[in-house]
Protein backbone atom coordinates (compact mmCIF):
# COMPACT_ATOMS: atom_id res chain seq x y z
CA UNK A 1 0.00 0.00 0.00
CA UNK A 2 2.85 2.37 0.89
CA UNK A 3 4.52 1.71 -2.48
CA UNK A 4 1.23 2.38 -4.27
CA UNK A 5 0.81 5.72 -2.47
CA UNK A 6 4.37 6.71 -3.36
CA UNK A 7 3.73 5.89 -7.02
CA UNK A 8 0.55 7.97 -7.03
CA UNK A 9 2.33 10.89 -5.34
CA UNK A 10 5.19 10.70 -7.85
CA UNK A 11 2.74 10.71 -10.73
CA UNK A 12 0.98 13.77 -9.35
CA UNK A 13 4.27 15.65 -8.92
CA UNK A 14 5.29 14.82 -12.50
CA UNK A 15 1.92 15.96 -13.81
CA UNK A 16 2.14 19.25 -11.91
CA UNK A 17 5.68 19.89 -13.17
CA UNK A 18 4.67 19.07 -16.73
CA UNK A 19 1.80 21.54 -16.64
CA UNK A 20 3.86 24.25 -14.96
CA UNK A 21 6.82 23.84 -17.31
CA UNK A 22 5.49 22.41 -20.58
CA UNK A 23 8.13 20.97 -22.90
CA UNK A 24 9.16 23.42 -25.59
CA UNK A 25 8.23 22.38 -29.12
CA UNK A 26 11.87 22.36 -30.19
CA UNK A 27 12.69 19.70 -27.59
CA UNK A 28 10.54 17.30 -29.60
CA UNK A 29 12.72 17.72 -32.69
CA UNK A 30 15.20 14.90 -33.13
CA UNK A 31 18.59 15.94 -31.76
CA UNK A 32 20.41 13.87 -34.35
CA UNK A 33 18.67 15.81 -37.12
CA UNK A 34 19.71 19.13 -35.60
CA UNK A 35 23.26 17.85 -35.23
CA UNK A 36 23.62 16.95 -38.90
CA UNK A 37 21.83 19.78 -40.72
CA UNK A 38 24.06 22.20 -42.61
CA UNK A 39 24.08 25.73 -41.21
CA UNK A 40 24.12 28.07 -44.19
CA UNK A 41 24.83 31.38 -42.46
CA UNK A 42 28.02 32.48 -40.75
CA UNK A 43 29.56 35.58 -39.19
CA UNK A 44 32.83 36.26 -37.40
CA UNK A 45 31.59 38.19 -34.40
CA UNK A 46 35.23 38.86 -33.58
CA UNK A 47 37.01 40.22 -36.68
CA UNK A 48 40.21 38.63 -35.35
CA UNK A 49 38.63 35.18 -35.65
CA UNK A 50 38.27 34.13 -32.02
CA UNK A 51 34.46 33.94 -32.03
CA UNK A 52 32.42 32.63 -34.96
CA UNK A 53 28.68 32.05 -35.17
CA UNK A 54 26.96 29.76 -37.71
CA UNK A 55 23.18 29.46 -37.85
CA UNK A 56 20.10 28.40 -39.76
CA UNK A 57 16.35 28.14 -39.24
CA UNK A 58 14.02 25.15 -38.96
CA UNK A 59 10.39 26.02 -39.66
CA UNK A 60 8.50 23.32 -37.75
CA UNK A 61 6.22 26.19 -36.67
CA UNK A 62 5.78 28.54 -39.65
CA UNK A 63 5.48 31.70 -37.54
CA UNK A 64 8.04 30.75 -34.89
CA UNK A 65 11.14 29.10 -36.34
CA UNK A 66 13.68 27.12 -34.39
CA UNK A 67 17.00 28.96 -34.53
CA UNK A 68 19.92 26.52 -34.67
CA UNK A 69 23.21 28.14 -33.62
CA UNK A 70 26.75 26.82 -33.60
CA UNK A 71 29.30 28.76 -31.57
CA UNK A 72 33.00 28.29 -32.32
CA UNK A 73 35.33 30.01 -29.86
CA UNK A 74 39.11 29.95 -29.62
CA UNK A 75 39.22 29.01 -25.95
CA UNK A 76 38.98 26.08 -23.59
CA UNK A 77 37.20 28.38 -21.14
CA UNK A 78 33.65 29.63 -20.84
CA UNK A 79 31.92 31.73 -23.51
CA UNK A 80 28.66 33.60 -23.91
CA UNK A 81 26.31 34.91 -26.57
CA UNK A 82 23.79 37.69 -25.92
CA UNK A 83 20.60 38.74 -27.66
CA UNK A 84 19.63 42.34 -26.90
CA UNK A 85 16.10 43.76 -26.84
CA UNK A 86 15.36 46.57 -29.30
CA UNK A 87 15.01 49.10 -26.48
CA UNK A 88 18.40 47.98 -25.07
CA UNK A 89 16.95 47.18 -21.64
CA UNK A 90 17.10 43.36 -21.57
CA UNK A 91 20.05 41.08 -22.21
CA UNK A 92 19.27 37.42 -22.97
CA UNK A 93 22.39 35.28 -22.54
CA UNK A 94 23.61 31.82 -23.43
CA UNK A 95 26.56 30.68 -21.33
CA UNK A 96 28.52 27.58 -22.26
CA UNK A 97 31.71 25.76 -21.33
CA UNK A 98 33.21 22.45 -22.38
CA UNK A 99 36.33 20.97 -20.80
CA UNK A 100 36.95 17.41 -22.04
CA UNK A 101 39.43 16.89 -19.21
CA UNK A 102 37.03 17.95 -16.46
CA UNK A 103 33.40 17.14 -17.38
CA UNK A 104 32.15 18.47 -14.04
CA UNK A 105 32.98 22.00 -15.26
CA UNK A 106 30.82 21.69 -18.38
CA UNK A 107 27.60 23.69 -18.58
CA UNK A 108 25.09 25.36 -20.85
CA UNK A 109 22.92 28.00 -19.23
CA UNK A 110 20.11 30.40 -20.10
CA UNK A 111 20.58 33.74 -18.30
CA UNK A 112 19.26 37.28 -18.36
CA UNK A 113 19.74 40.72 -16.85
CA UNK A 114 18.47 44.26 -17.08
CA UNK A 115 20.99 46.33 -19.02
CA UNK A 116 22.63 49.62 -18.17
CA UNK A 117 22.77 51.84 -21.25
CA UNK A 118 22.48 48.75 -23.46
CA UNK A 119 25.95 47.48 -22.58
CA UNK A 120 26.42 45.71 -19.24
CA UNK A 121 24.15 44.43 -16.49
CA UNK A 122 22.73 46.89 -13.98
CA UNK A 123 23.76 44.68 -11.07
CA UNK A 124 27.38 43.77 -10.26
CA UNK A 125 26.68 40.04 -9.98
CA UNK A 126 25.91 39.89 -13.69
CA UNK A 127 23.29 37.78 -15.49
CA UNK A 128 21.06 35.47 -13.48
CA UNK A 129 19.82 32.04 -14.53
CA UNK A 130 16.36 31.91 -16.08
CA UNK A 131 13.60 29.99 -14.35
CA UNK A 132 13.59 27.71 -17.40
CA UNK A 133 16.42 26.88 -19.80
CA UNK A 134 15.01 27.41 -23.28
CA UNK A 135 18.17 26.29 -25.07
CA UNK A 136 18.50 22.76 -26.38
CA UNK A 137 22.05 21.42 -26.33
CA UNK A 138 22.66 19.63 -29.63
CA UNK A 139 26.39 18.85 -29.67
CA UNK A 140 29.74 19.98 -28.30
CA UNK A 141 33.42 19.24 -28.85
CA UNK A 142 36.88 20.75 -28.46
CA UNK A 143 38.98 20.60 -31.61
CA UNK A 144 42.12 22.36 -32.86
CA UNK A 145 42.03 24.91 -30.05
CA UNK A 146 38.33 25.76 -30.47
CA UNK A 147 35.32 25.01 -28.29
CA UNK A 148 32.36 24.22 -30.54
CA UNK A 149 28.84 24.03 -29.20
CA UNK A 150 25.64 23.66 -31.23
CA UNK A 151 22.42 24.79 -29.55
CA UNK A 152 18.84 25.56 -30.58
CA UNK A 153 15.96 27.67 -29.31
CA UNK A 154 12.68 28.99 -30.61
CA UNK A 155 12.72 32.54 -31.92
CA UNK A 156 9.96 33.30 -29.41
CA UNK A 157 10.29 31.10 -26.33
CA UNK A 158 7.22 32.57 -24.65
CA UNK A 159 9.31 33.71 -21.68
CA UNK A 160 9.05 37.42 -22.43
CA UNK A 161 10.27 38.52 -19.00
CA UNK A 162 13.63 36.78 -19.31
CA UNK A 163 14.14 35.99 -23.02
CA UNK A 164 14.49 38.30 -26.00
CA UNK A 165 12.43 37.42 -29.06
CA UNK A 166 14.66 36.87 -32.09
CA UNK A 167 12.91 39.01 -34.68
CA UNK A 168 13.42 39.50 -38.44
CA UNK A 169 15.96 42.17 -39.26
CA UNK A 170 19.13 43.43 -37.55
CA UNK A 171 19.70 42.62 -33.88
CA UNK A 172 22.51 43.55 -31.52
CA UNK A 173 24.48 40.42 -30.63
CA UNK A 174 26.95 40.46 -27.77
CA UNK A 175 29.73 37.93 -27.31
CA UNK A 176 32.41 37.17 -24.74
CA UNK A 177 34.86 34.49 -23.77
CA UNK A 178 37.34 33.69 -21.03
CA UNK A 179 40.62 31.77 -20.95
CA UNK A 180 39.35 29.63 -18.06
CA UNK A 181 36.11 28.41 -16.51
CA UNK A 182 36.29 28.66 -12.71
CA UNK A 183 38.82 30.37 -10.46
CA UNK A 184 40.01 29.10 -7.07
CA UNK A 185 36.92 30.60 -5.42
CA UNK A 186 34.50 28.71 -7.67
CA UNK A 187 33.52 31.83 -9.62
CA UNK A 188 33.68 32.25 -13.37
CA UNK A 189 37.05 33.50 -14.54
CA UNK A 190 37.35 37.03 -15.88
CA UNK A 191 36.40 37.96 -19.44
CA UNK A 192 39.34 37.80 -21.82
CA UNK A 193 37.61 39.39 -24.80
CA UNK A 194 34.14 40.68 -25.69
CA UNK A 195 32.32 42.75 -28.26
CA UNK A 196 29.07 43.59 -30.02
CA UNK A 197 27.91 43.28 -33.59
CA UNK A 198 24.65 43.85 -35.45
CA UNK A 199 23.52 40.63 -37.12
CA UNK A 200 20.39 39.60 -39.03
CA UNK A 201 19.54 36.07 -37.92
CA UNK A 202 16.10 36.06 -39.57
CA UNK A 203 15.56 37.85 -42.88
Amino acid sequence: MTKMLLLIASSLVMAICSSAFPASHHQQINGRYLETIVLNNTVDLDPEGTFRLDWDLVYEIPTNPLVVLEIQVQTSGWFSLRFTSTDLTLGDYFYGAYDPNKPSDNFFLDKHCQLFEGIGCETPEGPREDIRNDFQLVSFEFKSGYSMMRIARLADTGNNLQDVVITPGPMMIGWAWSAGIYNEFGLLTLIEKFGFQTVTLIE
